[in-house]
């Protein structure tokens, strides 16, 4: 089964991140809806536990089966991961000699955000489990860092008790609501308590599935394109609204959202599930963990080196060209880094118009901001 119109929402969030990163410029600054745009992280989450949910929910059932789930997300989720760690390093070198031979630069070369501790942390996955003060080396990648161990607490939690969905789900979200009561309704963490951020919105995502596997499917068209357009307008106006203490509802919003649009049944949804948006599904995980290295190298040259002017036109031009570059920088990374350790299968040997929006595990990623 595929969920093509969710994916297509994958990439369009994924470039509401890089916008997100692009608000300094006067040209976007301003505007409340990008403003809090890394709040679609939660989005990704949700999608996650629901799709991992329908394709791994009835095989993580003996211990056996834990070890083949965690190495194929290792294999899924790590070689871009190792790829943009590396390429930051690499500019973080072009940065120096920068610095020391061309022009001084107003950031320091290898902050305390890109230590040697720090990177070796990021080679194990473990940056953002409340080791460091900061997000480290490639920023969004702290969400990899905390959804793969999302994974595997997870799979451990279904296997120890054998699919008892509701003692599962009663004993995780009495633990989550006393955090989340703690800290005010908010889930805006990320280096800190982003696991937990993770893992509510995973467990939410993988209710959310289970729900739609209840709710009666004869509903009209019209009545699902009404459905879809309320969501829409409802999900613009909670993003660009929502305090942090209200934070903790959004994952709720974005189930509600991913619910609707999975059954492809309205306007919106059956639009959005066609080709024309397939790559954007396709490459929402390249996207994600490319766009900071892309800014910042693009940043550098444009503004810092060739004097680019900050004027609408000037920054319009900026944001283009980023735009342009991640995608293209992301088509390669797609066919020649993500799936370097997938084992062939159909899905990967299928003409491209099978390929995008497939729900199989190895389609899946998450971002972060």
């Amino acid at each position: 089964m595929r969920f093509r119109a969710v994916d297509s929402f994958r990439g369009m969030a994924a470039i509401m991140v890089i916008l997100f990163h692009l608000q300094h410029l006067d040209l976007l600054s301003g505007n409340a809806f990008i403003a809090k745009s890394d709040i679609f992280v939660d989005f990704f989450f949700v999608l996650s536990g629901f799709v991992m949910t329908h394709s791994n929910f009835n095989k993580l059932t003996y211990l056996t089966s834990l070890k083949p789930f965690i190495i194929k997300r290792f294999k899924r989720l790590y070689p871009l991961h190792l790829f943009t760690l590396v390429l930051v390093l690499l500019f973080e070198l072009f940065r120096f000699g920068v610095d020391r031979y061309v022009v001084a630069l107003s950031n320091p070369v290898f902050a305390d955000d890109k230590t040697l501790v720090s990177f070796l942390a990021n080679l194990t996955l473990t940056q953002s489990l409340g080791l460091f003060d900061r997000v480290t080396w490639n920023g969004p990648s702290w969400s990899i860092s905390v959804e793969f161990y999302t994974y595997i607490v997870w799979a451990l939690g279904l296997i120890i008790f054998r699919k008892n969905l509701l003692l599962l789900s009663i004993i995780s979200f009495s633990l989550l609501a006393w955090f989340i009561v703690r800290h005010n309704g908010s889930i805006i963490y990320n280096y800190d308590y982003g696991f937990i951020r993770c893992l509510y919105s995973f467990l939410i995502g993988m209710l959310t599935y289970r729900l739609s596997q209840q709710v009666p499917t004869g509903f009209r068209a019209w009545q699902q394109t009404a459905a879809e357009l309320l969501l829409l307008g409802i999900t613009i106006l909670a993003v660009s609204s929502f305090s942090h203490a209200e934070s903790w509802m959004m994952p709720l919003l974005f189930a509600a959202v991913i619910l609707v649009f999975s059954r492809e049944a309205g306007t919106i949804s059956t639009w959005l599930a066609g080709e024309r948006f397939a790559f954007l599904g396709k490459l929402s995980y390249s996207y994600y963990l490319n766009h900071t290295v892309v800014l910042a190298v693009l940043d550098l040259l444009l503004f810092k080196l060739i004097k680019l002017p900050h004027t609408t036109a000037g920054e319009l031009f900026f944001v283009f060209i980023c735009l342009v570059c991640i995608h293209v920088m992301s088509v390669f990374t797609y066919r020649y880094v993500e799936l370097i350790l997938q084992s062939a299968s159909p899905a990967r040997t299928s003409s491209p118009a099978t390929q995008p929006g497939t729900t199989s595990d190895s389609s899946l990623i998450r971002f972060m901001p």
